[in-house]
């Protein structure tokens, strides 16, 4: 047993030493999952962080859902849809749906949020994916909804991105911005009773919730979401039966934990763990704006060795071959990542100038704070002096628009849109942009307007091809999810999203799944 976790075991003894023992939670149908990096709201529009995202997936619902495990649309809050052309779909809505609150679900709230969303007033994160034209009440409960321009990729805009809020409680609110914190009201299977930056989040299950088809589920009657920030805390609490569920557990204290007898679930995230590197120079270090430095710095990074050591679940993890994963729509690259080659970046260093080394700040989004460090120490023995700068989630998003950062480790959640149009516009869109490549850009566009999948797919290709071999981002693994749960508890596979877990697949181990057909 290694000394990190006797460590921790001491920890945990000298919790229960004490306090009085914590009984199992099964019996009063309540599970403990520990949150990392506890969110400000329950908000998918102001806050839509990877961790608050795994709760109010399942707390919200959207008009259809795009089921990944059969290719197909379904029916959520929508019953059914029609294509009137390429701008234009119709939809028509369930008549049968309750809010949380009581509240009558109807097309007022589709309005109400997709009006919100595109009013220029309205400043939110990612703003540019909720430009419609227009949104039409043409009933009770039927709605149409316009885009500005053809775009190819908006029924799956509509079923991964808009979320549909109570209209009623967003026009009582003075700022939307405490819609998530003190009114995230919803029509999804879990009910918000509790939420508190430092208590945490308390959910209920809906009794005799409208979803009948099994895509929306609630195993657990109670979950009690813990903010605990530190990880050794985290795992302290869990071997002292103060907690039933670690959510991202480090790979090395997972296997300790599986031989000590609990049970371990690694499962695909498509996560994208990445490092930007800034060609475009917004940064004060200019570094990276010359192409024999960002190809140093990959080439200085035994990708398959720290994929295999620090990511969690890494035996597992898909190394995909640019910014887009083998599951991702239209997504091809031709040209792969460069490979470790540590005497070519060392001669590629010296070649652009730094024969005797260069300094760096490699900054780091806090949860992937050990990786950032396993990368900074690899690249310090080619002649980057590096340090790692690790970050909330809130200053990572304000440093990044400010054109802060010469070299960023981040992830990003794919599966929150498995597309290569997502992706294109998440790094090259709005502030994001660290490379100003107007091939790119043009690509892109073409793109949007492309309807066929497989002709969309050859349109992105030389984008992709270009961002590899410009070494513009270093797209290092897929970043999967390892829970380590208790005898009680096991995680099952998302209904939904081939890719994700959400509030609704975690059980109690006698729960019996019933696996959703699409309706023909």
């Amino acid at each position: 047993m290694s000394r990190k976790i006797l460590g921790i075991l001491g920890v945990a003894a000298a919790a229960l030493l004490v306090t009085a023992p914590v009984q199992a939670q099964k019996s009063k149908d309540t599970l403990r999952i520990v949150i990392q990096d506890m969110f400000g709201a329950i908000d998918p529009y102001n806050f839509p962080h990877d961790e608050a995202g795994s709760f109010y997936r399942t707390i919200y619902n959207n008009l259809i859902d795009f089921d990944e495990h059969h290719g197909v649309f379904v029916p959520s809050l929508a019953k059914s849809w029609k294509r009137i052309d390429n701008r234009t779909i119709e939809f028509e809505l369930r008549d049968d749906i309750t809010f949380h609150n009581g509240d009558k679900f109807s097309a007022d709230d589709v309005i109400t949020t997709l009006d919100w969303l595109r009013d220029p007033a309205t400043k939110i994160r990612f703003k540019d994916r909720y430009d419609w034209q227009t949104a039409e009440k043409l009933g009770p409960y039927k709605v149409r909804i316009q885009a500005k321009e053809a775009f190819s990729t908006d029924l799956s805009a509509l079923a991964y991105r808009i979320k549909i809020l109570d209209g009623k409680v967003m026009k009582s609110l003075s700022s939307m911005n405490d819609y998530g914190r003190t009114n995230p009201v919803a029509t999804g299977p879990y009910k918000v009773v509790d939420f508190d930056t430092t208590r945490g989040l308390t959910l209920e299950a809906v009794a005799n919730h409208w979803d009948k088809s099994g895509y929306s589920r609630a195993p657990v009657k109670r979950v009690h979401g813990i903010p605990i920030p530190d990880r050794q805390t985290s795992v302290a609490k869990f071997l002292a039966g103060e907690v039933d569920l670690l959510r991202n557990v480090e790979p090395e204290t997972a296997k300790e934990l599986s031989a000590m007898g609990y049970k371990t679930t690694p499962t695909p995230a498509q996560n994208l763990l990445y490092v930007t590197l800034d060609a475009a120079g917004r940064s004060k270090n200019k570094i990276m704006t010359d192409e024999r430095v960002r190809k140093a710095f990959i080439m200085a990074i035994p990708r398959e060795q720290i994929v295999k050591t620090y990511v969690p679940g890494g035996d597992t993890a898909e190394l995909p071959n640019g910014i887009c994963f083998k599951r991702t729509v239209a997504c091809k690259t031709d040209v792969g990542v460069y490979s470790y080659n540590p005497s070519e970046a060392k001669k590629l260093l010296a070649e652009a100038g730094y024969p005797n080394g260069v300094d760096l700040t490699l900054d780091v989004f806090q949860p992937s704070k050990q990786i950032a460090e396993a990368l900074a120490g690899e690249l310090r023995k080619v002649g980057f002096r590096t340090t790692v700068n690790p970050m909330t989630l809130g200053v990572y998003v304000k440093r990044r628009g400010d054109g802060e950062f010469t070299a960023f480790v981040g992830y990003y959640p794919t599966a929150a849109q498995p597309d290569t149009a997502n992706l294109l516009d998440f790094f090259f869109g709005a502030d994001r942009d660290y490379w100003k490549d107007d091939k790119i850009h043009e690509i892109f566009e073409k793109g949007n307007l492309e309807f066929d999948v497989a002709k969309r797919t050859a349109l992105y290709t030389p984008a992709l091809n270009i961002i590899n071999e410009k070494a513009y981002i270093f797209p290092i693994s897929e970043l999967p999810l390892l829970f380590v749960g208790n005898k009680d508890v096991k995680v099952l596979s998302n209904p939904v999203s081939a890719a994700e877990s959400r509030l609704g697949d975690y059980a109690w181990a006698d729960y019996k799944e019933v696996r959703p057909t699409p309706p023909k």
